[in-house]
């Protein structure tokens, strides 16, 4: 590969590959944290059980490891979630991408565990939540963002992808990125393209992540 320019080094450094697809096995987390290396991506989102092949695989380049936690449905108990957040972070984990329960919405539940989890993840390890635009309403996304930086997280990350079946309320969702972005620096999942990229950047992203960084090769 070529050396990359310094605008394509920017763009590149805003791109996570996420690696969190069910039927993703080692040797394919492996590659592609290869791949995220070879084109100066940002990081690498993998799931817990394959945390420990992503960070020996890092070793040496710049890229940020994210594990996600109580993923993909958010439906485990806070305490499983606080427990795996901290063996992430033992593990080697630079982020923690924490998913809670769409269905919850009530600003102290999700506040006891974002500050449960907020405590098994010490600085300077990064904590993000997991916001699943579609299957929230507006007024409920930005709820839920305010109640995580209230709680002291760092981040939030949306959408994962894992719930078509409300993409009725997708412009609900595009609406709400630029939105949640003012309350807590946030990572769009599910970008396909350059034109994808720059429009969630332009909107004021701070990061995106994708499925399948190769068509950076042609940029």
């Amino acid at each position: 590969m070529t050396a990359l320019t310094e605008d394509q080094a920017w763009l590149n450094g805003r791109v996570f590959f996420s690696l969190t697809s069910p039927g993703i096995t080692q040797t394919e987390v492996q590659a592609g944290v290869e791949v995220a290396a070879e084109l100066g991506l940002g990081g690498v989102s993998v799931a817990p059980s394959q945390l420990s092949i992503a960070v020996a695989a890092a070793e040496d380049t710049e890229l940020t490891v994210a594990s996600v936690v109580g993923f993909p449905s958010g439906r485990h108990h806070s305490l499983v979630k606080a427990a795996e957040a901290r063996l992430a972070v033992q593990q080697g984990a630079g982020e923690i991408w924490l998913a809670p329960d769409p269905a919850i919405s009530e600003e102290n539940t999700l506040l006891a565990e974002f500050v449960a989890v907020r405590e098994s993840v010490p600085h300077p390890v990064q904590l993000a939540v997991l916001l699943e635009l579609p299957a929230r309403t507006v007024q409920q996304t930005l709820s839920v963002a305010r109640t995580a930086r209230l709680a002291g997280i760092d981040k939030l990350v949306t959408a994962s992808g894992w719930w078509p079946e409300e993409a009725a309320q997708a412009v609900d969702a595009r609406a709400s990125i630029s939105s949640v972005s003012m309350i807590l620096p946030t990572t769009v999942l599910g970008i396909a393209d350059l034109g994808g990229v720059l429009t969630q950047l332009e909107q004021g992203a701070e990061r995106v992540a994708v499925t399948d960084p190769t068509w950076l090769l042609s940029q």
